[in-house]
């Protein structure tokens, strides 16, 4: 009996580890500049676990965990900006990123927190509540669980920014972009330069210029020509197809981009990531705050 029991610890032990296994980091080696930097939580040993981005283009998350430690932390990024939007100390001894899912309009984050069954929790990023849900109701369903490695890297969309876990200290993550959408800390962008539709870069909305959008009018950032479409999504709710004219060039923003600037959630726009102005914003709200 003790021979058995020693054998299933066994594979049970080898079937973790496989889980467990970190995915080896491959850093770009030319193209990109380091941009910004994130600290992970103040705990003994704490390291990133796993990180992953979110498919829809909104959010970052990472998992931390200390050495000895019987619980997670789980932080929440909103993509472009790196703020943080959610953290949370689960409890569950796993959380397996590669299993979980966002919904599609960025409200909901369904994490698997079992490496073995389809075990999930809902997080409502609005309300910060929490609750067991059946597989059944989230975003992809139920499916067949697989082992992978944990990435400790990941790329955003258009593969504009590299996400890694610092290889010297592993509480941090280090966040390099491409060398054509770099913003010096603390400067100006360089907007005798002009952006360019071929290359890309970013776009910082202030809320005038939202305002704007939404009265109808077209604004220019940079060169760049932004008009809002208040009837680019159909009574079904599906975006009515965009391509941007060469000869003519302008970037659409529909009803969901709106929302997601008024959340302060950036997103990619063909090859420009659009996020709003927070210096602008905090600015404006404290003058208003004084009147």
């Amino acid at each position: 009996m003790k021979k058995l029991i020693l054998i299933v610890t066994f594979l049970f032990s080898t079937t973790f580890l496989t889980f467990a296994q970190i995915q080896p980091i491959e850093k770009p080696t030319k193209g990109y500049r380091f941009q910004h930097r994130i600290k992970g939580p103040r705990y003994k040993k704490s390291r990133v676990l796993e990180l992953m981005v979110d498919e829809y283009g909104n959010y970052l998350v990472a998992t931390f965990r200390g050495e000895k430690a019987s619980f997670v932390y789980l932080y929440v990024y909103n993509l472009y900006t790196w703020e943080e939007k959610y953290k949370i100390k689960l409890d569950d001894n796993r959380c397996e990123l590669y299993n979980s899912t966002f919904d599609e309009s960025g409200d909901y984050f369904f994490v698997n927190y079992d490496i073995f069954r389809n075990k999930f929790k809902r997080i409502d990023l609005r309300t910060g509540e929490i609750e067991e849900v059946d597989c059944s109701a989230t975003p992809k369903g139920c499916r067949k669980i697989e082992a992978q490695f944990y990435k400790v890297d990941a790329y955003t969309i258009g593969n504009n920014y590299y996400i890694y876990r610092d290889e010297k200290f592993e509480n941090y993550i280090r966040i390099l972009v491409k060398k054509e959408m770099y913003i010096p800390k603390g400067e100006g962008e360089d907007v005798s330069a002009g952006l360019k539709p071929e290359v890309g870069g970013v776009i910082q909305l202030s809320p005038q210029l939202i305002r704007e959008l939404k009265a109808g009018q077209e604004v220019v950032y940079q060169g760049i020509h932004l008009f809002f479409d208040p009837d680019a999504i159909d009574a079904d709710g599906n975006v009515k197809p965009y391509t941007p004219n060469k000869d003519d060039y302008k970037l659409r923003l529909t009803n969901i981009e709106m929302q997601k600037l008024k959340q302060k959630i950036s997103f990619m726009c063909d090859k420009f990531v659009i996020k709003l102005d927070i210096t602008a914003y905090e600015k404006e709200k404290a003058e208003n705050t004084n009147k």
